[in-house]
């Protein structure tokens, strides 16, 4: 089964200062962020595994990163019945 690990910067979201001791971002739809993630590596034929997301912040930048497998079609067994 074959994996990639994949690093994603949510543009726009950083840590800035709100009093002396605390830092925020702005809001934002994570929801929104990782449905791009999953549409960018379905193209090619990967598939995120969403219990794998981190949230990571680098440099005051937020970056969403996991791992997704390759999309793997079902094996069918069929059965075959005569009369």
């Amino acid at each position: 089964m074959n994996s990639k690990i994949f690093s994603y910067k949510v543009d726009g979201i950083v840590l800035e200062p709100f009093d002396n001791n605390l830092m925020v971002s702005k809001n934002f739809d994570s929801k929104t962020a990782i449905d791009f993630i999953k549409e960018k590596l379905k193209e090619q034929n990967f598939k995120v595994e969403e219990r794998s997301i981190k949230y990571t912040m680098i440099d005051k930048q937020l970056y969403l990163e996991g791992i997704a497998i390759e999309y793997q079609q079902p094996n069918s067994i069929g059965f075959f019945t005569g009369k």
